[in-house]
C-alpha cells in the first residue's frame, strides 16, 4: 500500500476544513484523497476519524495535522432496537401502499441529512438483517393483509410499475409545491385587498362629501330597495 506522507495528511485536513466552510459533504474529499494516494475511500475515512479521536488527547498530534482548527470527531448516535423496527415498518408500509422507498423515507425525515441516514440504515438492514426485515413484514401482513417484499426480484412489469410510481410521486411533489406557492400568493393578495379596503373606509369616514362615499351610499341604498321588492 502506498505510504501517505505528512504533507498529504495535512492536505486532507485542510481539504476537510474547506469543505466544511462551504457546507459540502466530506465523502467527496475522502474520495478525491483516495484517488491521489492509492487508498480505498473507506480507509481514508477511517484514518480521518481515528486521527481526530486521537488528537483529542494528543496535543502534539493535534498541532501536527490540525493546527489551530476546531475539528472534532462527532459522536455517532446509532439506532436503538425500537427505532430500527419503527424505521423498517414505516418504510415498508409506505411501499406497500404505493409509495417509492425515497418518498417513504423523505416523509418520515425532518431534513436531508436525516433522510440520508435513514436511507443508509434501511439499505443495510435489507443487506445484513434479513430475519429482522421478514419479522417486520409478517407484522405488517398480520395487520393489513399485505406487505411489499423488498427482496423480490423485479420483473420487467414490476420495473415499469416502479417507474410509474416514481413518476406519480414526483408529480405529487411538484403539485404540492405549486399549490403551496399559489396559496402564499393568494394570501398576499387577500392581505393587500384588506389593506386597500381599510384605507377606503378610512377616507370615506374622513370626508362626508367624498365622491366615493356618495357612490357607496347610493349602491347601498339601491341594494336595500331591490331587496325590499316583493
Amino acid at each position: 500500500m502506498v505510504k501517505i506522507s505528512d504533507s498529504q495528511k495535512k492536505g486532507l485536513f485542510s481539504s476537510v476544513l474547506d469543505a466544511k466552510s462551504r457546507g459540502e459533504n466530506l465523502d467527496r474529499v475522502f474520495e478525491d484523497f483516495a484517488v491521489k494516494t492509492g487508498r480505498a475511500k473507506g480507509s481514508v475515512r477511517n484514518f480521518y476519524y481515528s486521527t481526530l479521536k486521537r488528537a483529542e488527547v494528543d496535543e502534539v498530534l493535534r498541532k501536527k495535522y490540525l493546527g489551530n482548527s476546531t475539528l472534532t470527531a462527532n459522536k455517532i448516535v446509532g439506532f436503538s432496537e425500537s427505532e430500527t423496527d419503527e424505521l423498517l415498518e414505516k418504510v415498508l408500509l409506505g411501499v406497500t401502499f404505493g409509495k417509492s422507498v425515497r418518498r417513504a423515507i423523505a416523509e418520515i425525515s425532518p431534513d436531508g441529512k436525516t433522510a440520508l441516514r435513514n436511507q443508509n440504515k434501511y439499505r443495510n438492514l435489507l443487506r445484513l438483517e434479513k430475519a429482522r426485515v421478514e419479522r417486520v413484514m409478517q407484522k405488517i401482513f398480520a395487520e393489513y393483509g399485505r406487505c411489499a417484499n423488498p427482496f423480490a426480484k423485479k420483473s420487467c412489469q414490476n420495473e415499469n410499475l416502479s417507474t410509474l410510481k416514481k413518476e406519480i410521486n414526483s408529480l405529487f411533489d411538484k403539485i404540492g409545491q405549486k399549490l403551496k406557492v399559489e396559496n402564499e400568493s393568494l394570501k398576499e393578495q387577500i392581505k393587500l385587498l384588506k389593506e386597500e379596503k381599510a384605507l377606503l373606509v378610512k377616507r370615506l369616514n374622513e370626508s362626508e362629501k367624498s365622491p366615493l362615499k356618495e357612490y357607496f351610499d347610493r349602491e347601498s341604498t339601491t341594494s336595500i330597495k331591490s331587496n325590499d321588492k316583493p
